[in-house]
Order: structure tokens, then sequence, then C-alpha cells
């Protein structure tokens, strides 16, 4: 390469009409670098700073009255390799096959060595070197996390020797969950935040679902954000139809992950069975029963005439089942009054209320009347 090269051959039957010098089938035109010449039968052409672009077939045709005869010959130019092609970085799955291919132009053929992170690479059971015309590959028959890293291709011949640009293999990872949401109850009204830490090769595309259906986007009610790994959806203002099964599904080139959990919402406790009014006679077991809907988180409180009643030996306070009583074992005529149970948690509260007549035993027949 860089030399000069010159064809020539010698035609009977001069003088000519035409002289044509063609290139691999490709008419050539004079130029300064490229230029045709005649002594009499002698025809020439001079190649000046010949390149591995000029290699290949030329031929001279002659052409007089009588007929035409040609002449050719080929082009051989030995340089230093030149790269076609190159490499450019990739990402692949872990346990699937890769192919590095690059182009080179060289005479004589190149010597071809690849190269990971430094150390030249000998064929065997996981690589293997295919070569096709101009082709020259690497084959990796199964990706692995110890193949990550820098990858070069040299190709040498007597004359030079050429690196090509390197690439990494990078481990493209399917989405796994690295911390997953627990199962919560809020109350209505306050604030759930639902939160999860995922890894795996971007981009991830996340969705949120609700009893099997797409979350959609609300800013003042769901809102979902990320920051580096951790995945948040905030529910604000939390409803009792928030309640249901949350899924978090996360997706990538490679795989799918899926989480879920459960957002129990937590109501204001409600009264399903009131208390009811009572009449008894002195001495008599006053018992007064109501229930609830809600028992979680609850504080209960009763009250007589508006003053708060305390467990006492004469007077047992419970709650269980979401059931809740008052009993005075001996009632006496102090018990008569206003009754009044309350019940609250975070989200809210309820009461209800019962009249309670307690009557000397002469008089309680007529009164039991006129109550009921």
């Amino acid at each position: 390469a860089g030399e000069m090269a010159k064809f020539s051959c010698l035609f009977n039957g001069h003088p000519f009409t035409v002289v044509a010098w063609d290139h691999n089938g490709q008419n050539l035109v004079d130029t300064e670098r490229v230029r045709s010449s005649q002594s009499g039968g002698l025809l020439s052409l001079t190649i000046h700073s010949v390149s591995v672009a000029d290699q290949g077939k030329y031929r001279c045709k002659a052409t007089n009255q009588h007929g035409q005869s040609s002449s050719s010959a080929q082009l051989i130019v030995e340089g230093k390799p030149v790269f076609l092609s190159t490499l450019s970085p990739v990402t692949v799955t872990v346990g699937e096959p890769v192919v590095f291919t690059v182009r080179v132009s060289s005479f004589p053929e190149p010597t071809i060595h690849w190269f990971h992170d430094g150390q030249r690479i000998a064929s065997s059971s996981e690589y293997c070197f295919i070569h096709e015309l101009d082709k020259y590959s690497l084959v990796i028959n199964t990706a692995q996390k110890e193949y990550e890293g820098e990858y070069f291709c040299s190709a040498s011949n007597h004359t030079n020797e050429l690196f090509c640009s390197f690439l990494i293999l990078e481990e493209q990872l399917a989405p796994v969950f690295i911390s997953k949401p627990e199962s919560q109850a809020v109350y209505v009204g306050k604030n759930a935040l639902i939160q999860c830490v995922i890894r795996g090769s971007p981009p991830l595309n996340v969705v949120w679902l609700k009893d099997n259906q797409s979350l959609l986007e609300v800013p003042e009610h769901h809102h979902s954000s990320w920051e580096k790994n951790e995945h948040t959806l905030e529910i604000s203002n939390v409803e009792a139809t928030d309640q249901g099964l949350y899924v978090c599904q996360v997706s990538n080139s490679v795989g799918m992950a899926e989480c879920s959990m459960e957002l129990r919402v937590i109501d204001k406790p409600n009264f399903v069975r009131p208390l009811c009014p009572v009449a008894l006679v002195v001495e008599a077991h006053l018992h007064l029963e109501c229930k609830v809907d809600e028992d979680t988180g609850v504080n209960v409180s009763w009250t007589r005439d508006g003053k708060k009643i305390h467990q006492s030996p004469d007077c047992k306070l419970s709650f269980e089942k979401k059931t809740l009583s008052l009993d005075i074992p001996k009632s006496t005529l102090k018990d008569c009054g206003t009754y009044k149970c309350t019940v609250k948690n975070e989200a809210g509260s309820s009461t209800c209320s019962s009249e309670v007549q307690v009557q000397g035993k002469r008089l309680f027949h007529s009164f039991f009347q006129s109550f009921f």
C-alpha cells in the first residue's frame, strides 16, 4: 500500500480505434492518481499511491477495424488490516449465547486474536471462533456473570497490527423484589404507604393494580413514585373503598415479577345493636349490652348522667368479640339514670344511650306497666 502499480500489455493491430481499461468490471477514467498511456501497440495503466481499495481485476480492451482483444491481470495490495466494522457495547441475559463479529480487509490474510479484560481468549467449550470471507466472529456459547468486561479484537499481518474498539458485555437481570410490602391496616382518613425495593436491569416498567384492575394515577388520592430502587404507592386520605389486594408488577426485556399485599381499611366503630331501656327492682341484676361492627384500636367509655363509670367490684365492664356490656349484680336506687356507651378509634367515634329505672319492690309492678 502507498506504492505505485503499473500494468502494461502489447497488442498487434495498431492503430486502435478504442482503448478502454476497467477495474472489477467498472470502466476507469483517467485522474491524477490513475492514468492510462499508449506507445504504439504498448498500452499501460499507472496507479499512484495504491490502497487496499485498488485491489482486484484490471482489464485492458483494444479495438480496431478488424475486431477486439483484451488482457487482464490481478492486483493484490499488501497493507495493514482495516476494520470495515467494529464492536459496540452489548447487554445480554445470563445463559444466552453471544456473538461478536468484525469485518476486516487485509492482504495477506490477517491473524485475528480476541481478548477479554486484556487476556487472550483461547478456543474452548465456551469460546469458539468463526471465519467467513472478511467476517471474523467470537462466539460465547453461554453467557455467565464472569464473562462481563472489556472485549477487543486484534488483526495483524506482516505489515502491521491493528486493534479494534472494545465492547462491554453486561449481565441483563430480570426484575426481582429485594423487599416486599407487608399487609397493613389503616384508619379511614389516614395515609397508606405501600413500598417495595426492586432490582433489575433498566428500563423497568412498574404497574400497580388493585383487585386485578390497573390503578389509575389520581394525584390527590393515588400517587406512585420511585427513588433509586425503592418504589412507593401512596394513598392519601384513605377511604373504605380503598380496601383490597394491591399488586406491584414489574417487567423488563428479560422477565417479570410481582408481589402483593392486603390493605385493610379500619372505619370508625358503629353500633349494630344499641343499648335498650331497662326497668328493674332494687337488688336485681342490671345488665346493659350493645354491639359494634369494628373493634380494632377501639377505646370504650361508659357514663351515667354524664359521670364516668369505672370498673369496680360492684360494676363490671367488658368488651369481647365486638360486644360491650355493663353489669351491676345488685342494683340500687342510685343506679337510675341515662347510661351512655362511647366507642372511639383513630377514624372516629359513636355513642348510644339507654334509660335505666330502678324502683322499690312494692312500686315496681305499677311502674313497669307505665314504663312499657
